[in-house]
């Protein structure tokens, strides 16, 4: 079985303000949330990694198969806080998708593999083909030239050579989801290195893939 990973960074420098509203946003949906003291007690099933802040962004390593529970999560906490999010999912190590808001708009919306449920699931297809990927919104909000990060919003099915790198200093190729730790790079972005700068653990109650709500 491969990666299902999310993860979300969120710009603020206050990490307490995160965890409250995190915790927050669970309570919305019913669902139970401990803060674990014990840093080192850490349940990959059920813990949200909260990583102390840097450069302005503060990162939370979602608990595996939280996948589908991201976007709805970093539109909610946007909104709510009037800030910027930037949200990164990985289907079975298969393809990645990134949803970005500031506020109660979305700036961008990609998925890197966007025929993969062409046959099997043929709505989710025409709605990930409804994505508006053009990066000129997010980039303007970063103050950074949309050139920067437009090479890696690329399907990788057409890709001619899938050793291909958005940036030739990238340590990823663009048919690796871990491209998109390079991506966040250029977006000011960098991702934890589990568990280094852990600062909080709030564990989910086991139920939280009935009880939150889906991208």
């Amino acid at each position: 079985m491969g990666y299902f990973l999310a993860v979300t960074a969120i710009k603020t420098d206050s990490v307490e303000d995160i965890i409250a509203t995190t915790i927050d946003y669970m309570t919305t949906y019913d669902l139970s949330t401990e803060i674990v003291n014990d840093l080192d007690n850490l349940d990959y099933k059920r813990d949200a990694q909260i990583y102390k802040t840097v450069a302005g962004w503060t990162v939370i390593l979602w608990p595996e198969f939280f996948n589908v529970h991201d976007f709805p999560f970093a539109r909610s906490i946007a909104a709510s806080k009037g800030c910027l999010s930037s949200t990164v999912h990985v289907y079975d190590s298969e393809y990645w998708e990134h949803l970005a808001c500031s506020g109660d708009t979305e700036l961008h919306i990609f998925c890197s593999w966007p025929s993969y449920w062409k046959e099997a699931a043929p709505d989710e297809y025409r709605e990930i083909l409804g994505y508006e990927d053009d990066p000129s919104r997010l980039a303007a909000v970063l103050n950074l030239d949309p050139a920067t990060i437009q090479p890696y919003f690329v399907a990788i099915d057409r890709l001619d050579d899938p050793e291909t790198k958005a940036d030739h200093e990238d340590e990823f190729a663009l048919s690796n989801f871990w491209v998109f730790t390079d991506f966040w790079r250029k977006m000011g972005i960098v991702y934890p290195t589990p568990s280094e700068g852990l600062i909080a653990l709030l564990r989910l109650g086991h139920d939280f893939r009935d009880k939150l709500p889906t991208a």
